[in-house]
């Protein structure tokens, strides 16, 4: 009963797709967002303009939140509408993964990322090689034998 009233209140032609192509465009963007954030850090670091990457926080975070919060309203309307009309459920799949993946992304930076120092500190764990994987290099590659029988202090001020 409350069904075919709903419809009748609701039930447009143009929504029979709710929230259609968007749904998987929108896991798209998420992922696309999270490659970028990898892309740009890692520049960033290399080209060592992590302060200009810092300044940059604020705007980001901002974006970034109004991005999720967009998304989560969405995947809620779209679960109404998949209850109440039957949608797709391949579109609610669809933005739960995109939601996933924003919320993995900020929750990866903020709040942990506050101050530049903080940038730093999460840009060296992120591009530091492991010290086992260090030591594996070292055994598989050892330094030739000449180095040891170098006299010369290639780092004192002589």
């Amino acid at each position: 009963m409350a069904t075919a009233m709903l419809h009748a209140l609701f039930r447009l032609r143009e929504m029979d797709d709710f929230p259609g192509p968007f749904a998987p465009r929108a896991r798209k963007v998420s992922e696309e967002l999270r490659e970028m954030w990898e892309r740009t850090s890692r520049e960033a670091v290399s080209s060592r303009r992590l302060a200009e990457l810092h300044a940059a926080r604020d705007d980001y975070r901002a974006l970034l939140e109004g991005h999720l919060r967009l998304l989560e309203d969405y995947l809620g309307l779209s679960e109404i509408h998949q209850r109440a009309f039957g949608s797709n459920p391949i579109w609610v799949t669809e933005l739960r993964r995109a939601v996933t993946e924003l919320k993995g992304l900020h929750d990866e930076l903020f709040p942990r990322w506050q101050t530049a120092n903080d940038l730093h500190e999460m840009m060296v764990e992120k591009f530091s090689v492991p010290s086992d994987t260090l030591r594996e290099l070292a055994a598989e590659s050892p330094p030739p034998p000449s180095w040891a029988e170098e006299t010369i202090d290639p780092f004192s001020a002589d």
